[in-house]
């Protein structure tokens, strides 16, 4: 699980200020892993902790916590405090964000204090990051000296839409929620694509599409969907070369 930074940012977009649930810490039997999510405004939410009773006190919790205007720390043994069948326990930490404090996020790992944390940033911490960000080396979410440390998402697959008719619409609008992926979508003229395009797809604008084929990587998945059984074939054609 990784922060999800441009899901936060639609997020306050929408609603204004938002309190950010994750799962910090786990003992035990429990519903999700850490770094598992979910976003709290007053009047709504989006994703999921898990755990049914868990997830409930949690949202109600955190719109205590945006109206308080506090981040806190919660832990709970799921049996005892929550009546679960899961034996485990969870920390829980809630955030309050807005747009002035997502703007400080700028690495790709987000590592901040806890509410009853160290405000010096511990030397674990540092050493992580230094080494997370010299040799490109994974960072796993979860508290590390009193300090919550979390990857920022980046798409890890590549897709390519070819077409911007009423199909392809559809398509490009249930991907371009997906985090670990980044689109390009592709058509003859601007005039095709909607007014509005998602934050995590990139346009282009090809009068043969089949030419733009050999940017792509290897490893890139397509959609062949154009108003063209043509371009559909040279497309194809060009793909499996």
């Amino acid at each position: 699980m990784s922060f999800d930074r441009d899901s936060l940012g639609a997020a306050l977009a929408a609603h204004g200020r938002v309190a950010r649930v994750v799962i910090a810490d786990i003992a035990g039997s429990t519903p999700r892993e850490v770094g598992a999510a979910m976003l709290v405004w007053p009047g709504g939410q989006s994703g999921t902790i898990g755990g049914g009773t868990l997830e409930f006190d949690a949202a109600a919790s955190a719109r205590s916590a945006l109206r308080a205007g506090r981040d806190h720390l919660d832990r709970l043994s799921l049996g005892p405090s929550l009546g679960q069948c899961c034996g485990g326990a969870v920390t829980v930490l809630t955030e309050i964000w807005d747009t002035d404090r997502l703007s400080q996020v700028t690495t790709d790992v987000v590592a901040r204090p806890m509410p009853d944390g160290p405000r010096e940033m511990p030397m674990a911490v540092r050493r992580l990051l230094k080494v997370a960000r010299g040799e490109g080396d994974p960072v796993p979410p979860g508290l590390l000296g009193g300090w919550m440390v979390e990857p920022v998402t980046r798409p890890t697959r590549e897709v390519w839409v070819f077409g911007a008719g009423h199909v392809g619409r559809a398509i490009v609008g249930v991907l371009a929620d997906l985090p670990e992926i980044a689109i390009r979508w592709i058509d003859t003229s601007d005039d095709r694509f909607p007014g509005s395009i998602p934050d995590r797809v990139t346009k282009l604008i090809a009068a043969s599409p089949a030419d733009v084929v050999r940017y792509a990587t290897p490893h890139a998945e397509h959609f062949v969907l154009t108003y063209s059984h043509t371009l559909d074939l040279d497309l194809c054609h060009a793909l499996l070369q």
